[in-house]
Order: structure tokens, then sequence, then C-alpha cells
């Protein structure tokens, strides 16, 4: 439904505000028809009382319209922020996986959609209030004329016949032209997201428009276009036949039924004023049949969401462990429209950190290193084993709870120029790491935010590291952070810094390709085409077996 429940007072405010706006709007007319008549019968007319009835009818419009116009836009603007906001708290609360997969149609839903749906919320309330406009109308023209006005109802009804036929065929293009916008966000989003590579080489961005965006665009405009020129032939196919109607009136069909001169005037009059209210309810309709698609993939992003969806408020903040351990874990991606269709598999692994541990991963590209962290950091749920927590098994219900062991930096990291989600920040140990990480000349911290994240790759991975440690989670989880450092800073990082950030009570696990400073680690691991294995090596780095844990 495009009206809820709890909005019904709201919209019959405006339905009330918007009926005495138009019944002042129908006062006007009425006078005017009495004035008409006045001046065929030759009766003397009381010019005071109705420039007095004129002007109360004029006043009672334009208060009530006023009124109801300001309420109008000060609601749809509340309830569009609200519906935004519920949708990002939405996403917020769901899972990693479907958020990924659904990005563009969530941008679309945050933008083009909830507008639809709300506009045409309101719109709904212009058709109705219109609507009534129209019965009062043909209440003046039953009065006048029974005949004139059963033929004016044929006529509207052939004319609706058509419109609505060509609506639903509309309505397919517009679904299909919101598809294809789609896919425009999504390319968008890739060039936004690939523009460092695009701008080294610039055919690839160019590729991707006319592959992919360009088309889209084309696409998205076709179908608009095909769908709008439906719903425009079929409202000037409208007027058409309310002027042939008119010139009939005039030239035959009055005189044909015996019809004062005086009522057909009146009749002529009111059809012209009808016509503004019912091509307002016929343009109001694609709006409405938009709004029914966007509020359709609302509420199937929904449900693609909500399937994974964490509804639970974090029950349990974890502070600290003993032990973590892994037991036959598994994991298999599968194809979105096939789930029995297997595709890489990560495990059954046997993994086991205690606190305070160093705990290396190594592995080639694609062997699984990744998958293996986020099963580690709950961004994944695993299809088979358990998660064992100081002797406690981890639930798939319990893994929000669970997130909270971790801080990560990925190697993808996005840096927040603040520290979101940190009740207090120390400024001395903010101090002290920007010192550490050898960032304090380059930039300060305000309490709230950093002066500047316009760095190096390196700096600005030692300061999302930064950022990670003052979360105060047990453990740290790096993704290549060596990969951006200079050999000398490199060097201190493992040497030095690991230490010191076991000393601050973190266990840390980091994924790399630094041999040279394996032997830093209390345990190193391979990963191999979805297998984890514990390696042997001596204090000089060289690697003497690796064997299956």
């Amino acid at each position: 439904m495009l009206i809820k429940k709890e909005y019904t007072g709201k919209y019959l405010l405006f339905s009330i505000l918007s009926i005495l706006a138009a019944s002042g709007n129908m006062g006007v007319i009425y006078l005017i028809n009495r004035v008409i008549d006045n001046y065929f019968s030759g009766t003397q007319l009381l010019y005071y009382r109705y420039m007095m009835l004129f002007g109360g009818a004029l006043i009672l419009f334009f208060v009530c319209r006023s009124l109801a116009a300001r309420s109008i836009i000060n609601f749809t603007q509340k309830l569009l922020r609200k519906t935004r906001m519920e949708m990002i708290r939405m996403v917020l609360r769901s899972s990693y996986a479907p958020v990924i997969r659904e990005k563009a149609r969530i941008f679309s839903a945050l933008t083009r959609d909830t507008d639809n749906v709300v506009n045409a919320s309101v719109n709904i309330v212009d058709i109705f209030t219109n609507s009534i406009v129209i019965i009062i109308c043909f209440v003046f023209m039953g009065q006048l004329s029974i005949k004139l006005l059963g033929c004016m109802l044929v006529l509207l009804c052939f004319t609706l016949a058509i419109y609505f036929y060509s609506e639903r065929m509309a309505r397919k293009l517009f679904i299909a032209a919101m598809a294809r916008y789609d896919v425009f966000v999504k390319y968008v989003n890739e060039i936004l997201s690939g523009f460092k590579e695009i701008v080294v080489e610039r055919k690839k961005g160019m590729s991707i428009v006319e592959k992919h965006i360009e088309t889209a665009i084309n696409d998205v405009s076709a179908l608009n276009q095909q769908a709008q020129i439906k719903f425009l032939t079929n409202r000037i196919i409208g007027q058409m036949g309310f002027y042939v109607f008119i010139g009939s009136l005039l030239l035959f069909l009055g005189a044909y039924m015996g019809i004062e001169k005086s009522v057909v005037i009146n009749f002529i009059f009111l059809i012209l004023y009808i016509w503004g209210p019912i091509e307002t309810v016929v343009l109001l309709i694609p709006n409405l049949s938009q709004a029914r698609i966007s509020l359709q993939r609302i509420t199937d992003l929904e449900k693609k969401i909500s399937e994974f969806e964490s509804d639970k408020e974090q029950r349990r903040v974890y502070t600290g462990f003993n032990n973590l351990l892994f037991n036959n874990i598994m994991y298999q991606y599968r194809t979105e429209d096939d789930p029995a269709d297997q595709l890489f598999c990560i495990g059954p692994v046997d993994f086991n950190i205690r606190q305070g541990e160093i705990i290396f991963i190594s592995g080639g590209n694609g062997s699984g290193k990744t998958t293996f962290i986020n099963i580690l950091i709950g961004l994944f749920a695993a299809h088979e084993g358990e998660i064992i927590l100081d002797g406690d098994k981890v639930e798939i219900s319990q893994l929000q709870d669970y997130r909270s062991l971790f801080a990560t930096v990925f190697n993808d990291f996005h840096l927040f120029d603040e520290l979101y989600g940190i009740e207090l920040i120390d400024p001395l140990l903010m101090e002290e790491y920007l010192q550490v990480m050898e960032l304090d000349h380059k930039i300060t911290f305000n309490g709230e935010k950093f002066s500047s994240t316009n760095m190096s790759a390196g700096q600005r991975k030692r300061l999302a590291l930064i950022a990670a440690v003052m979360e105060k989670k047990p453990i740290l989880v790096l993704d290549e952070f060596g990969a951006d450092q200079d050999p000398r800073f490199k060097r201190r990082f493992y040497n030095e810094i690991l230490e010191l950030l076991r000393s601050k009570g973190f266990t840390i696990i980091m994924i790399t390709h630094d041999e040279q400073y394996y032997h830093c680690a209390d345990k190193l691991f391979r990963m191999e085409n979805g297998q984890l294995s514990p390696v042997v090596y001596k204090k000089d780095s060289q690697i003497l077996s690796v064997g299956l844990s």
C-alpha cells in the first residue's frame, strides 16, 4: 500500500483542506452559471450579493489551497527523510553479503524509488480531491441535462478504457526502464571505484561507457519515452473526444435533443472546467504506476536483505578472550541463480587462536585467504563446522556479538576521517599512536576527526591502523598491511610495532607475503586451494615443511 495506516490522519486532513478548496472553486463555477442563467432569462442581478459570495468563494479556495499545499510539502519532505532513514538503518542491520550483492539496487531504492513512492502517496490525495470535484460537476451536469451527462459518461468511459489498456503496456516499459537504470548505477559506481585505474588508462573508462553506461542510458531514455508517449497519446485522444463533443453540442446535438441554449452553454462551461480535474487525475496515473513498481522493488529488496538480516541489537560486546577455535569449518561459494551450483570451497579448516598471539597467513592470489578472513571475523557465515569461543559455540544468531572481537584493516580498506562508534577517545593515547606510526608531523586529531586523510597509500593504511587500535578490540586483523609501506617503516613495523601492539593486549592475525619477517610470528599458516596448513620455519625464515592442519 502507498498509504500507511499511521498516516491516515494526515491524509484525511489533506483531503478535507483540498475538498474545502475545491468547494470554493466550485462555488465560483456555480455563481458564474447563475449569472449566465440570469443573463439569458433577463432576470435582474443582485450585484452586491454575487460579489460577496464570489469573494467568499475565492477566499475559501485561496486559504484552504495554500494550507493544503504547505502541509503536503512539509509532510512529503518529512516522510521522504523518514523513509530513507528507515532504509539506511535496514542496510546497517543487514549482514555483509546481501548488501554488497545488491549495492546498485540499494542506491536506486534510496534515491529514485523512495521519491516515487513518497510523491505518489501525496498524489493519491490529489486524485481523491479531484475525483470529488469531478463527481460534484457530474451532479451539476445531471441537474442541467441527464441526456447530455449520459453522452459525456459514455465518451469518458470509452476514453478511460483506452487509457487503462495502454497503462498496462506502459507499466511493463517502466519496469524494464528501472531495471536498466540499476545497470547504469552499477557501472557509474564501477567508474568511481576504479577511477585511479581509469586515469592511468582512459580507454578502460571509455570502454565501460560504450559497453554499459551509454547503452543503459539509451535504453532507459527509450523505454521511458515509449511509456510517456503512450500516456500522451491517450491524453490527446481524450482531449479530441471532449472537443468533438463540445463541437457537436454547439452545432447540432443540443438542438437535436431539444435542449435550451442556456443549458448547452452552462453544460459546455462545466465541461471546460471539469477537464482540468480529469486531466490532473489522468496525468497522475503514470506517477502511481511508477510508484507501484518502485514499491514492489523496495519490498523485494527488503526481502532479499531480511533473509540474512541481523535484526537484533548487539547484546554482548567482547572486551577480551582466551581461546578461539575453528573446528572443521567449511564455506562453499554458490551462484545466486542456482544455489546447488557449487564453486570455490574453503576448508575443512581447523584453526586455533590464543590471546596475545601473533599469527601470519600467507598464500597466493585466489588461494582463499580473504574468504577465510571474512569467515574469521564473521562477515561470512560458515556452511559447516563450528566456532568455539572460550568453550562456548558461536551460533549464527550470535555473529553480531562475535564480530565485536575484531578490529580490521582490509587491503581495500576505507579510511573514515572521523572515529565513528568510539564514545571516549584518549587524546594522549592518540598522540602516542600518531608518533609510533610516524604521522604526528603530517596530521593532527581534534578530538573527533583527523585534520586530513590526503596522504600516501602507506600513510593512509597506518592511519587506518590507528583508527582500528583506538577501538580497543581484542583481535587486530590486518590484510597485506606491509605491502604499501616503505622498507624502513616496514622493518620497524614487524620488529617493533607488532610487539608494542601485543604489549597493549592485542592479538594479531595478519595476511602477509613478507617472507623475511615470518620469524616475527608465533604461528605461520599457508592457504592454498582453500586449505589452511601450518608452516614450520626457522628463525632465518627458511620454511622447513608445510603440514595439513
